[in-house]
């Protein structure tokens, strides 16, 4: 199931308007909105803090059919390191 499936079905499941989840878990309704769209991936931590505020997890792995994107972080050197988060 992908992310934008899960989360939908998740907040109509609670009976959770897209403001009501937005206040409680911190993430914009406009970004909320794009996930359950398709149209945005959130990142893993985005992902587990809507889920979190649902009650419900989510699987994160080779065989779960969900995978995080990949985040960069800039060291203070300049170099950059690939970070899930």
């Amino acid at each position: 199931m992908k992310f934008a499936q899960l989360l939908k079905q998740e907040r109509m499941k609670n009976k959770i308007s897209l403001r009501q989840l937005a206040k409680t878990s911190g993430i914009s309704v406009a970004s909320i909105s794009l996930y359950e769209l398709g149209k945005l991936e959130p990142t893993l931590r985005a992902a587990h803090t809507l889920l979190q505020a649902l009650g419900a997890s989510i699987e994160v792995g080779a065989d779960s059919g969900y995978t995080p994107l990949e985040r960069k972080v800039r060291y203070g050197n300049g170099r950059h390191a690939g970070l899930n988060h």
